[in-house]
């Protein structure tokens, strides 16, 4: 009986451990570092989609009603750095897309001193190539990975 008491003490502590150790999702609402929102809506069913991906790699789902957000994808800090360095590059605040059509996509860089919004769509505004490629880019994060 001596020997027990120990032993479930032990293993006591220990699970009380590992409960403690499970990941903790940050909200990008929260989130105070880069950030990129994005999506598109409009069309026949008029549908809006909404994603965010954080600097540290994880890709949300945003609910834009209840702007509940649900991790879709993690892809790593090294491909979300490649992505912001690109849009740093890129001076995003020197475009002024704001011509949404009746399907329309946009975009709206955060970092924490400054913050771009892109909307585009109508067909009488040309969108550069480089800003497609980008929006293109930042969809395929939100591929699921099997």
């Amino acid at each position: 009986m001596n020997f027990l008491y120990p032993f479930l003490l032990t293993a006591c502590f220990t699970l009380s451990l590992l409960g403690g150790c499970k990941t903790v999702q940050v909200s990008p609402e929260k989130y105070e570092k880069t950030k990129v929102y994005f999506g598109n809506g409009g069309g026949f069913t008029g549908e809006l989609r909404e994603f965010c991906l954080l600097e540290n790699g994880d890709v949300f789902q945003i609910n834009p009603t209840s702007r509940e957000a649900t991790l879709r994808n993690s892809k790593g800090k090294s491909s979300a750095k490649s992505i912001f360095k690109n849009m740093e590059q890129m001076k995003l605040n020197k475009y002024t897309y704001d011509q949404p059509g009746n399907q329309y996509f946009w975009m709206k860089y955060e970092t924490d001193s400054d913050s771009t919004y892109l909307i585009w769509g109508s067909a009488e505004m040309e969108v550069e190539e480089e800003i497609v490629n980008l929006y293109n880019e930042l969809v395929q994060l939100t591929k699921i990975s099997k």
